[in-house]
């Protein structure tokens, strides 16, 4: 009987210190997420920047201008109208949502500047049935060149009058904003070639230009003339000037015209052609000035019939 006491007595025992030394059962861990259902980035597939103004170049703005901004996407799991679009850029205001929006150029930046016009398309999708969990983000952008192309015209062309009109500087600088390409360029370097071995210009007065911006090689409005450009600019101009081989005096008075391509290659505008409409009176003798001598007195060729036009410059 004492034996068998004993024995209960131990096996209980062991069960309570073997209770003692096990370990409490933690909580359940639950399960790893699943991964994301396969899915496509969506694809912006192009982006256009376009004014409104006729034959206005892709790409170009000027301060203010409100220009037409539009993309193409394409997604392969959810469509187009489903998708997040939200464009960006560093100046300037955007009016409209979706693909297709409107972009307003700020009115005073320093010009020119480049402008990049950022779209993201964010794309949320999840499991059949579940809830739109998930994410995907694609960027595309496009480049824009902002200008104020009145100014940068205008202040071409009249730096071009007063570099000629001080006959101290050379040929090269007085045509470093024309364009190589243009055959009214080739005209002009000649002209002002002749200026320089003839002529002394003794006093000057050159004007504010006035400019219009027609695009697409228009014609300028230079009376009696055929000029074309992007651009025209008229500037009232004056020159007294001394034959270097006879001393005689030489005053002109009238016009200078002078074009303008924009070259989107170079993101600029580049002066092309310059003509000078007005009289020329030698002081000297007091008799017109001879046709020869209005060549190479002025800043643009003189002609008295001339229905030649200068040829854009090729891209």
């Amino acid at each position: 009987m004492r034996r068998a006491v004993a024995t209960a007595v131990a096996v209980a025992v062991a069960l309570v210190l073997g209770a003692c030394g096990s370990s409490p059962a933690g909580p359940t861990q639950p399960p790893p997420p699943p991964p994301p259902p396969a899915n496509n980035l969506p694809v912006i597939d192009s982006i256009t920047v376009q004014g409104r103004r006729p034959n206005e170049p892709a790409n170009f703005a000027d301060l203010t201008e409100t220009i037409d901004v539009a993309a193409k996407v394409h997604d392969d799991e959810t469509p187009v109208d489903q998708l997040q679009l939200k464009w960006s850029a560093p100046v300037g205001t955007f009016d409209g949502s979706g693909p297709n929006v409107t972009w307003t150029a700020p009115a005073s930046v320093t010009t020119p500047m480049d402008v990049t016009i950022t779209l993201t398309v964010t794309e949320k999708y999840g499991f059949p049935g579940g809830p739109l969990a998930y994410e995907h983000t694609t960027d595309g952008s496009a480049a824009l060149s902002l200008h104020e192309s009145v100014k940068e015209v205008g202040d071409m062309a009249r730096q071009f009058l007063l570099d000629f009109s001080d006959s101290r500087i050379d040929v090269g600088e007085v045509m470093r904003n024309f364009d190589p390409a243009c055959d009214g360029t080739r005209e002009e370097t000649q002209q002002v070639t002749a200026n320089r071995k003839t002529f002394q210009i003794a006093h000057s007065n050159i004007g504010q230009p006035s400019v219009r911006i027609p695009f697409g090689n228009a014609f300028c409005s230079v009376p009696g003339r055929i000029q074309r450009g992007d651009a025209c600019s008229d500037t009232p101009v004056h020159w007294e000037s001394t034959i270097v081989a006879n001393g005689r005096y030489q005053v002109a008075d009238g016009t200078d015209w002078v074009s303008a391509y924009y070259r989107p290659a170079l993101k600029a505008w580049k002066l092309c052609d310059s003509q000078f409409t007005g009289i020329c009176i030698d002081v000297t003798t007091g008799r017109p000035c001879t046709d020869d001598v209005m060549k190479a007195m002025v800043a643009g060729a003189w002609r008295r019939s001339d229905s030649r036009s200068p040829r854009p410059p090729s891209e």
